[in-house]
């Protein structure tokens, strides 16, 4: 482990702090969690140069973040919460406040710019995404984002103008945000635009192009190549160049206890796949089961109860219902997707069945820790408008 250069007058760095090779860090106040290592890009430290450069007004890392090697962060107030991870070859200049929740993840090439970005937790930028763009650093220059943010390849969310992204919304790769729009000269007749964006909760943006002062409300899908230049109201299905709404109130629409139960066997059966066994999920009595050599899957209609008729014989038990009943029997993880929360064991067989769910948008504000679940969020966002 290197030593590090810092200059800072007010310093607290955790005892169990990993530095890598030529990092220097700048700041009036230095607040370093415990676990937390900078300059790493574990396996691919062959790839890239190391060295890290930090120069804000003040810095607080979180307990076990990772900051990769090759990466510049440079600004005011600094706040990369616990779990946080920025990744190599990385470039952040925030004048003002930039604050990215905990277990947030910047992908590599990802660069971050502006005034002001404040992002929840959960945040999911993939390699070459961007934050800031043109004008990002007026002083109207904003982004306030929720929890599970996603933004794809190549995205771009432009923020001359505050753009405001609610809860679990979704920006595919290649997805353009823009809050100005002018080239030739306005005196002349060409267009010039200056505008905010909104994005309601639980929207899906995949692919598209949204122009300056566009609301997109919640629960929306925007199809792929689409070109959004007027407001979409909440719930619609729109696609298109301009973009039109193809269906209103389309979403949420949620599946009746027949189709749930269908979408749950055909689940499992996938998940099977995954997980490399070769096992079949059965359906009684409204309860599917999936049996492997190491544990059992149930998804349950409606209540636990009926879930834990079922003899484990010894085996781990992971539950998908929608009630948790508490105390949680010993061996058991429950997933309640209605309550969005996860009770009982944390281990690698629950983070895996969590991450596939989330791969089908069903996700959880409960976050495993020293072998079991803790709620973070007191009161997750609904569906519904």
């Amino acid at each position: 482990m290197a030593e590090p250069t810092i200059r800072a007058s007010r310093v607290s760095i955790a005892a169990d702090v990993a530095f890598g090779d030529d990092v220097v860090i700048e700041a009036d106040g230095v607040e370093i969690g415990s676990g937390a290592r900078i300059g790493f890009s574990d396996g691919d430290d062959f790839r890239t140069m190391p060295g890290v450069r930090i120069s804000a007004s003040r810095l607080a890392i979180g307990d076990r973040a990772l900051i990769g090697r090759s990466v510049r962060i440079e600004g005011g107030e600094i706040n990369l919460g616990t779990d946080v991870r920025i990744m190599r070859n990385t470039t952040i200049r925030v004048l003002d406040e930039l604050r990215i929740g905990a277990s947030g993840t910047v992908g590599e090439g990802g660069e971050i710019s502006g005034r002001q970005v404040h992002i929840g937790q959960e945040l999911w930028m993939l390699p070459q995404a961007k934050i800031g763009g043109g004008s990002a650093f007026e002083n109207a220059s904003r982004l306030d984002a929720g929890h599970f943010l996603h933004i794809g390849t190549h995205a771009l969310i432009n923020t001359a103008r505050p753009v405001v992204i609610g809860h679990e919304v979704g920006l595919g790769t290649r997805t353009a945000i823009y809050t100005h729009g002018a080239y030739p000269s306005r005196l002349l007749g060409f267009p010039a635009a200056f505008a905010g964006v909104e994005i309601g909760d639980f929207s899906w943006v995949p692919g598209a192009t949204i122009n300056p002062g566009v609301r997109i409300g919640r629960n929306c899908v925007i199809g792929v190549n689409s070109l959004v230049t007027s407001d979409i109201p909440d719930g619609a299905l729109a696609a298109g160049s301009p973009a039109r709404v193809i269906r209103e109130n389309a979403y949420p629409r949620p599946m009746s206890d027949q189709a749930r139960a269908a979408f749950f066997e055909s689940f499992l059966s996938a998940y099977a796949q995954v997980l490399g066994v070769d096992a079949v999920p059965a359906s009684r009595e409204g309860v599917v089961s999936l049996e492997t050599p190491g544990a059992v899957y149930l998804a349950a209609g409606s209540s636990v109860e009926a879930a834990m008729e079922t003899d484990p014989g010894g085996r781990r038990v992971l539950a998908i219902t929608e009630a948790v009943a508490e105390p949680v029997a010993d061996g058991w993880t429950i997933f309640d997707p209605t309550r969005r929360r996860i009770a009982g064991v944390a281990d690698d067989l629950s983070a895996r069945l969590a991450n596939e769910m989330r791969r089908y948008g069903i996700r959880f504000y409960s976050r495993g820790s020293d072998g079991t679940y803790h709620d973070w969020e007191p009161s997750p966002p609904q569906f519904g408008s």
